[in-house]
């Protein structure tokens, strides 16, 4: 189910964002010292991704959302990646090689700077905005927020259907 995230505030995308961590670690590694979780992790879905690879498309998505953010905010005429707005043009080309325990810790290192990121835009700063390349329009620091926080929620429910796919 896709989250409506207008009304989403940057205090409670900071909030949302530190518990992603907690949430898909919780999905990945629910029991400690259980080697079934990482061939579980690394098994491919029937989306045709594993749980390690759509976590690590959140921490790529959420890379390109902390650099459009800041190019927001220190940039007079910012211009950002379509990727920004749009997530069929998130095309990771590298595979991922990293085990359930790194991609999480990537996760959490990725959560945590975004989060310390939106906690220091200042309050009249939100409504700056960013032409999308790709004659898409324009974004605002807030819609990158938002952004930020509905991939971390869909990617969050990507991963636990995939899990209990294989799980059955």
């Amino acid at each position: 189910m896709a989250i409506d995230t207008s009304s989403v505030s940057p205090n409670d995308a900071v909030t949302a964002l530190r518990s992603y961590p907690r949430r898909f670690r919780s999905a990945l590694q629910p029991i400690t010292d259980d080697e079934s979780i990482e061939e579980l992790g690394q098994q491919v879905g029937p989306d045709g991704q594993s749980a390690v690879e759509i976590t690590a498309d959140v921490v790529r998505t959420w890379t390109v959302l902390r650099e459009a953010l800041r190019q927001i905010q220190v940039s007079d005429t910012p211009v950002v990646h379509a990727a920004v707005v749009d997530p069929s043009e998130r095309q990771w080309e590298s595979p991922v090689r990293e085990t359930v325990a790194e991609v999480l810790d990537q996760l959490t290192d990725g959560a945590t700077e975004l989060a310390d990121d939106v906690a220091a835009v200042p309050g009249d700063q939100w409504l700056r905005t960013a032409t999308v390349a790709g004659g898409s329009g324009s974004v605002t620091a807030l819609d990158v927020v938002r952004e930020a926080v509905r991939s971390g929620h869909d990617g969050l429910t990507r991963v636990e259907s995939t899990l209990a796919a294989l799980r059955r």
